[in-house]
């Protein structure tokens, strides 16, 4: 999930003795996913059924939680704007294979078998944010291999 929120978990860190340190873990409320109805086409010509995360609430709890993403299946950010989005795995149980877009679907940065952060919140690694993007799709671990994703292929999809 996105780290961009990283203020916030700042913001929690308490200030006692001279020294500070982390008061808790963030919470991130629960959204509920979208149904999966909007088709991705990958550059083979595989088609994934994807959930929308559109606002910032969809797109910080993402596919945490979740035990698993069956193959064909997958969740779509779109971010209002282009820009540098780097993502984090905190409290997700499964590895993803994530892929940025830009505003033309073009890919523009990978990262295959992404694990799940096991750790606390301030343990986490972050991912991507190489890249200016406006859209990240998170698939099921092996998806960029199989499929043979590319930097600089194009993924099709509509979102109207």
């Amino acid at each position: 999930m996105q780290r961009r929120w990283l203020a916030g978990i700042i913001g929690l860190v308490l200030s006692c003795a001279g020294y500070c340190v982390l008061a808790q873990e963030p919470v991130i409320p629960h959204v509920a996913p979208r149904a999966a109805n909007t088709l991705v086409m990958l550059p083979d010509g595989s088609t994934v059924h994807v959930e929308l995360a559109k606002i910032e609430p969809e797109r910080e709890f993402g596919l945490m939680e979740r035990s698993s993403l069956p193959q064909g299946r997958g969740m779509l950010f779109i971010h209002e704007r282009t820009a540098p989005y780097s993502y984090w795995m905190y409290d997700c149980k499964i590895g993803l294979d994530i892929v940025w877009m830009d505003e033309n679907h073009r890919i523009v940065e990978l990262s295959p078998d992404t694990p799940p952060c096991k750790g606390k919140a301030n343990t986490c690694p972050s991912y991507g944010g190489h890249a200016s993007s406006m859209y990240v799709l998170e698939l099921p671990v092996g998806s960029i291999k199989t499929h043979e994703l590319q930097v600089g292929q194009t993924v099709n999809f509509n979102l109207e």
